[in-house]
């Protein structure tokens, strides 16, 4: 992934935005391609460049908390162990004051990385090595990084042969990386901490039981329905580690058959070894050891390896007024994956908090093996036909043979382009203000490849029992790669000599989806994958930008950038016929997944970024919410589907300015999302336990006014809206925000101040630094994860961090 690359080593980065960088990339890059250019040797003597940076970083937003109101429930408080905060109000003397933005330690982030160029007109080698060693805001966690790179360019036969190899390391390891969810994640206990009780008596978290002779953990406060221990607990006692080592080798070698005809060829191996470690001591919570009190452990050790190849013509001639690009080629890769994992709870008689895999439970124990291999062959060509230097037309096309059509009716996909594009200010005279104009339009088809073991039939294990299912899923035969059509009209202009100006128009159509529809299906199968839907995607993209320089001094550079996708379902399942009993199957709706009772639910004319929930408070007829002679609130499920929004923005938007004036920089950015909805499923615990700051204003109101008349308990409401992770419709926030992205400041120290020795770069960076607007209790643009339908979904997430970062870079 870019994580794994160290910053130093990147020489340019370029994005291929438009499906038709898919032609030359792979389906890979259905949706663009971003291109990394790592550096090279330079010719001349030796430069050496060192830099390190320090960061700083603290939670950034914090949802709102109450500390007035203490451990109880009803008002009360018996005495008894609770871990609801729903007691009496507490006075200066009982007042704790506790503040779970304490629990955070200021992360610190130390990056420190040196690189050395050298070279001959023949010869030239670049080295580089640096470290990344990082403390999260959450204690014990740990993360580091090491990377050592390699990489030499040779050339023979008067330059026409060059041969170009590089190596990279890279060691990476990690500890108690924190997402969000309930299990094992010390921000649930921080968030709820009982606000009666002392969160100074919890920080020892572990007591000497006798009886056992062991360290245990000391939580007075109960588990509660979210399975709550000790925070520093889960912190210390409760380990997660992943350690990583992976290497990079590549070698391309060129020849000039011509000054106009080049021919290459490249290899590139990516190879990672990871060892994974789940460690929970005796006395963690049961639900998480299943069931043990001596401790539960887990490891795996999965392999990846990645082997790409390809060979390449490369042609580029003027013919009189004609200019002709053509790159010709094939490619190969190969992905292989093989992980071998046990875990389980440590066996009753087994010596406790001693982790390997012959302490397990053997009746509970669970070994696992994933194995699996993906290749897919290609060849590809692009050929752009110039005339005159004003107007280019391109093609390109790529065939894919992929593994993962195996034993189905279509062995091999094609997807082509077609791009035309004018330069309009060579061809015609303009008004004087605009210096340069340039209209494009381009059409791509894209093919994806369904996922692996579709078409033959794959039988699961059953860990439990351990033996094999009997079933499997219904084998389709005739399943076809899933394609995306691209449509692109883009207009780039420069006005003024110093204004220049961007807009691009596109259209997206996906169809041939592969999905489960959750059909019946006869009893000897187990689930039935379609192929069908109709996805579009249509949206815009601007971008203005304004540099100018005076009398060489002061540079002013601003950029401005907006997008806008708008994603819409044309079609769900239309008349698509059941493969086993040939009747026509037609579904409009199809929930694809969520948390709790808010669903991602996929409707025809809807959008895969919906939000639904079937889950309300018990209304009349008139559409008040009933009160029960006791005072009670009744939740019901099954009713008609309410959306509560779609979590997609409708559009993004992006200001940055850069000011330089004789060695000194000062940039800042200016990032906003406006649209979408967000879901906190936090907000919801936080009300149920009584801590939110809004359930202490309605106390202090005296209970809750709803259907315009009725005062309900304080305590009643939020228990009936925030429990089993809420009623969504409560806890959907917008997600537009605006904040200062980013802001630094700079000075480069010349050379000769320093005798020509060295120029020394100094700088600070803070990120994140102001929220100018939101309305979430969280950060929208915190993400837990990249997958479909998770997104915009706050689980007990980490909190987003505000950095400030101080950086020195010499280069010699």
């Amino acid at each position: 992934s870019i994580a794994d690359i160290n910053p130093d080593d990147i020489e340019s980065i370029s994005v291929l935005t438009g499906a038709a960088a898919a032609a030359l990339y792979g389906s890979n890059a259905a949706n663009g391609a971003i291109v990394i250019n790592t550096k090279r040797g330079k010719v001349g003597k030796m430069q050496v460049s060192v830099s390190s940076n320090t960061d700083f970083s603290k939670p950034f937003v914090m949802p709102r908390f109450q500390n007035r109101y203490g451990t109880g429930s009803k008002g009360k408080s018996d005495g008894s162990s609770t871990n609801l905060s729903w007691g009496p109000l507490l006075n200066d003397a009982s007042r704790r004051g506790y503040e779970p933005r304490d629990f955070f330690d200021t992360g610190m982030t130390y990056t420190n990385s040196v690189t050395l160029s050298t070279g001959t007109e023949k010869n030239q080698t670049f080295f580089s090595a640096a470290a990344v060693n990082s403390e999260g805001i959450v204690p014990n966690n740990r993360y580091n990084r090491f990377n050592f790179t390699f990489r030499n360019t040779t050339s023979f036969l008067n330059d026409k042969l060059k041969l170009d190899i590089g190596a990279s390391y890279i060691i990476q390891n990690d500890r108690n990386m924190t997402n969000q969810g309930a299990y094992s994640n010390p921000i649930v206990p921080v968030y709820l901490f009982p606000r009666g009780d002392d969160f100074n008596l919890i920080k020892v978290f572990e007591r000497w039981d006798p009886a056992r002779k062991i360290k245990t953990m000391y939580w007075p406060q109960g588990e509660g329905d979210l399975r709550m221990q000790n925070p520093y607990w889960i912190a210390y006692r409760n380990l997660r580690t992943n350690n990583k080592k992976r290497y990079m080798l590549s070698a391309s070698l060129s020849y000039d058959i011509t000054d106009w005809l080049n021919v290459s060829g490249r290899v590139r191996v990516d190879n990672s070894n990871t060892k994974y470690e789940q460690k929970l001591y005796a006395s963690s919570n049961t639900t998480l050891t299943e069931g043990s009190t001596q401790g539960f452990y887990a490891i795996a050790k999965p392999d990846e390896s990645q082997v790409y190849a390809d060979v390449l013509a490369n042609i580029n001639k003027r013919f009189g007024d004609y200019s002709l690009v053509v790159n010709v080629g094939a490619s190969i890769v190969d992905n292989k994956y093989d992980e071998l994992s046990y875990r389980g709870p440590i066996r009753a008689n087994g010596i406790p908090n001693v982790f390997n895999v012959f302490d397990l439970d053997n009746t509970q124990k669970k070994a696992r093996q994933d194995e699996w291999e993906e290749q897919t062959q290609s060849i590809f060509a692009s050929a752009e036909l110039g005339w005159k230097s004003m107007l280019y037309l391109t093609l390109t096309g790529r065939n894919d043979w992929a593994s993962q059509l195996a034993n189905s009716s279509s062995t091999c996909f094609f997807y082509p382009s077609v791009g035309l594009s004018a330069i309009i200010s060579e061809m015609v005279k303009l008004p004087s203000a605009i210096d340069y104009l340039k209209i494009r339009g381009s059409f791509s088809s894209v093919g994806m490849p369904y996922p692996r073991n579709l078409t033959s039939p794959t039988f699961e294990y059953d860990e439990t029992t351990q033996t094999w299912k009997p079933k499997t899923h219904y084998p389709i035969g005739d399943l076809k790669p899933e394609r995306t059509n691209s449509w692109e009209l883009g207009l780039d202009m420069r006005l003024f000599k110093d204004f220049n100006l961007g807009v691009s128009w596109y259209l997206a159509n996906t169809f041939n989806q592969t999905f489960d529809p959750k059909i019946s299906v006869s009893s000897g199968y187990t689930t039935i994958y379609l192929q069908t839907g109709y996805v579009r995607n249509q949206g815009v993209e601007l971008s203005l930008g304004y540099g100018h320089t005076w009398k060489k001094d002061f540079r002013w550079q601003t950029n401005f950038t907006l997008s806008h996708n708008k994603n819409k379902i044309i079609e769900l399942v239309k008349d698509y016929i059941h493969p086993e009993t040939g009747e026509p199957i037609n579904k409009g709706r199809l929930d694809v997944g969520g948390l709790g009772k808010a669903r991602f639910i996929l409707k025809t004319g809807g959008s895969l970024g919906d939000l639904y929930t079937q889950a309300d408070l018990k209304r009349d007829d008139n559409g008040m919410v009933e009160i029960s002679p006791a005072g009670a609130l009744i939740t019901v499920n099954n009713q008609p589907d309410i959306k509560l929004g779609s979590v997609f923005p409708k559009c993004n938007l992006a200001w940055s300015n850069q000011f330089s004036w004789k060695g000194f920089n000062v940039s800042a950015l200016l990032t906003a999302r406006i649209g979408g909805i967000v879901y906190s499923a936090t907000a919801a615990a936080m009300d149920q336990y009584g801590v939110s700051e809004s359930s202490a204003i309605a106390r202090d109101n005296g209970g809750v006014l709803i259907n315009g008349r009725n005062r309900v308990d304080a305590q009643t409401w939020f228990t009936a809206i925030g429990s089993q992770l809420g009623l969504p419709q409560y806890y959907t926030y917008s997600a537009t925000n605006v904040r200062l992205q980013e802001a630094a400041i700079g000075y480069t120290l010349p050379r000769k101040w320093l005798h020509d020795v060295c120029d020394i770069q100094v700088s600070v960076v803070g990120r994140n630094l102001c929220m100018i607007y939101n309305k979430a209790p969280f950060d929208p643009e915190a993400v837990a994860t990249t997958g479909n339908y998770y997104q915009g979904i706050d689980y007990f997430m980490l909190p987003s961090t505000r950095n400030i970062g101080f950086n020195v870079k010499i280069n010699f």
